[in-house]
């Protein structure tokens, strides 16, 4: 049994004002052949997950074609786009003939000149491969699942986590129906049912709250066995497409008017839900204000607005112009802002030096302004850590070079790459230990809950502009397909 696997993974923001080229997806996040296999072991990815269960058959010969993988931001460049798909494709007839192919997939990534690039990798691998080879792919919880994906597809397969901890279980999964299907012992039927909706990320998790809800409904048919597979996405939503909104994936075994079925039923129940996503928001200085009031523990000041893995710059400077209107401070804050020039200039001034500079507001100057900063190089680094907490647990994160400026209890990180928030590593591969901390930004709407969650004595989330902000009808759309809620309220479904 012959088994090919590859990944092309990104996430796009179309209010982020950079496209995503090459740089994105560096000498770390673009790997070849058996490289994309090493390492794998302990790490919560997708890739280790199925390669557990393909690695379990003895007649099974896995082929790893390509890996591609770039942090989320606005729409893929499509010479670059064009180019991955290419090679995955040129790896993939080389193997040929194959019994099957696992691709891991995010299922929210857009080029510059395909709005569903996702849908467009699966019907280039299905042309390829033919209509007999069966074709599994895994998702992110965010993605935006197109009748395309799902009419190229045999099996979808989504995350079930937000904050996400299920990557491995999730290409384990699908590593199982790919099995299952080329054996015989499986007959996939896949249901999509969209919903005219988009919500904010920050309540759309999976420990509590509306998407706990549905989520439980989807598990529970998975454990009793009517459905192979129920995937609840509550959508990437800031993509100014017209095709965007919330869905529900349901495979089934060899019975497609049970999975036309339950989408329909678990569909409903998240539609029935949509208000309760809104997010309660504290403006910045009042939330800091509010952190800094507590007589001990660790408030972590959700930066969502400003989120890298929702899309955003990283170079917010919002919570940091609230902390520095209200010095002198009676706890210690950790922030960060992305911002190259800014580390230049610390590291040429070299550690014990002060320096001024100005950060922030550089890349997304709609919605930032910079800051002047003078203070004290405490910490240089080639910003090179590893993820530890259960997202992601085991991957590299790259920041670029970092520093560490300090200012009485401002401790600023300054990168200048940004990274995934999910991980108090970001600041601890610095020296700096958030649980010490009386303030923590972190750049993320949800994911960071599960790291955290062991430091944190409470969490608000900052009303702040940004091109990941929950105030989503705030936005500039020109694209999207009306009526679409929260925009038109009345809409029906």
């Amino acid at each position: 049994m012959r088994i090919a696997i590859g990944a092309f993974s990104h996430e796009a923001n179309t209010f982020c004002p950079s496209l995503t080229g090459w740089d994105a997806f560096g000498s770390r996040r673009l790997v070849r052949g058996e490289a994309m296999l090493q390492g794998l072991t302990g790490t919560n990815t997708e890739e280790a997950g199925a390669m557990t269960a393909l690695s379990e058959r003895s007649d099974c010969q896995v082929i790893p074609t390509l890996a591609a993988r770039a942090l989320s931001g606005g729409p893929v460049l499509a010479d670059v786009f064009h180019a991955v798909l290419d090679e995955l494709l040129q790896r993939l007839r080389a193997a040929l003939p194959l019994d099957g192919v696992l691709l891991v997939l995010h299922g929210a990534m857009m080029s510059t000149d395909d709005p569903d690039a996702t849908g467009a990798i699966l019907q280039a691998v299905r042309d390829l491969v033919g209509a007999e080879v069966p074709v599994v792919g895994t998702l992110d919880l965010h993605a935006n699942v197109t009748a395309r994906m799902v009419e190229c597809a045999d099996a979808l397969i989504g995350y079930h986590t937000a904050p996400h901890v299920d990557m491995y279980e999730a290409g384990e999964t699908a590593a199982r129906v790919l099995l299952a299907t080329v054996d015989g012992r499986a007959r996939p039927r896949m249901a999509l049912a969209r919903l005219p909706m988009i919500v904010p990320s920050e309540n759309a998790r999976h420990t509590d709250g509306p998407l706990s809800e549905v989520i439980a409904m989807a598990r529970e048919l998975e454990a009793t066995g009517a459905i192979l597979h129920g995937g609840v996405y509550p959508v990437q939503p800031w993509l100014d497409i017209s095709d965007v909104g919330c869905s529900v994936v349901v495979v089934t075994d060899g019975d497609a008017d049970a999975a036309r079925r339950h989408a329909d039923h678990l569909a409903r129940a998240f539609w029935e839900r949509r208000a309760a996503f809104e997010p309660d928001l504290v403006p910045p200085d009042e939330a800091l204000r509010r952190a800094l009031a507590r007589p001990s523990g660790t408030t972590v000041l959700c930066d969502s607005a400003d989120s890298p893995t929702s899309g955003s710059t990283g170079d917010s400077t919002v919570i940091l112009r609230a902390a520095l209107d209200a010095e002198p401070l009676s706890g210690r804050v950790l922030l960060n802002v992305v911002d190259a020039p800014a580390v230049s200039r610390a590291m040429a001034a070299g550690v014990g030096a002060t320096v001024t500079v100005r950060v922030g507001g550089r890349r997304a100057p709609a919605f930032f302004e910079p800051v002047e900063f003078t203070g004290h190089v405490k910490t240089i680094s080639d910003g090179v850590f590893r993820f530890k907490g259960p997202g992601m647990r085991g991957t590299v994160q790259t920041m670029g070079r970092a520093v560490v400026l300090t200012r009485g209890e401002i401790h600023l990180v300054v990168m200048e790459r940004a990274v995934s928030q999910w991980d108090p590593e970001l600041y601890r591969s610095l020296g700096e230990e958030p649980a010490d901390a009386r303030a923590v930004q972190v750049k993320s709407p949800a994911a960071f809950r599960a790291a955290y969650g062991e430091i944190m004595d409470e969490a608000i989330i900052v009303a702040s502009p940004g091109p990941s902000t929950p105030y989503l009808t705030s936005l500039p759309w020109r694209h999207i397909r009306r009526p679409l809620y929260p925009f038109d309220p009345d809409v029906a479904f």
